[in-house]
């Protein structure tokens, strides 16, 4: 970072410590020391609008999705009776399927349990 005349926004970074439950609640490390920046390990980072959590499970991008597009659906919902069908569509497709296509690919081979959620959307 020096090189390139960076500097660390220490209240802005985050760090992940990836790995499975067993092994992280074995670890006695609880922060990154990065020359005179002290970062702790959290829970989940949100990186390019992707919630990954330290087991990499994506429990909390897809509660996040699932919030947000009931979120959405509910003020559409709200406004319904003054939209005309199609008008009703492309909020649909913007607001909703937008934000469940967004990234799904990091979803791929995830257990079905996990999306069902997404499948309810």
């Amino acid at each position: 970072m020096t090189e390139n005349k960076l500097k660390l926004n220490s209240e802005k970074t985050e760090a992940l410590l990836v790995g499975t439950r067993q092994k992280i609640a074995s670890l006695t490390v609880t922060d990154l020391q990065l020359d005179d920046a002290t970062v702790p390990f959290s829970p989940a980072v949100k990186s390019l609008g992707v919630f990954l959590d330290s087991t990499l499970s994506m429990q909390t991008h897809i509660s996040f999705i699932i919030k947000t597009c009931f979120f959405h659906l509910g003020r559409i919902a709200s406004i319904r009776r003054y939209l005309t069908h199609d008008a009703c569509v492309k909020l649909v497709v913007s607001l909703i399927f937008s934000r469940l296509d967004y990234c799904n690919s990091l979803l791929a081979g995830l257990p079905a349990s996990s999306i069902h959620g997404l499948q309810r959307v």
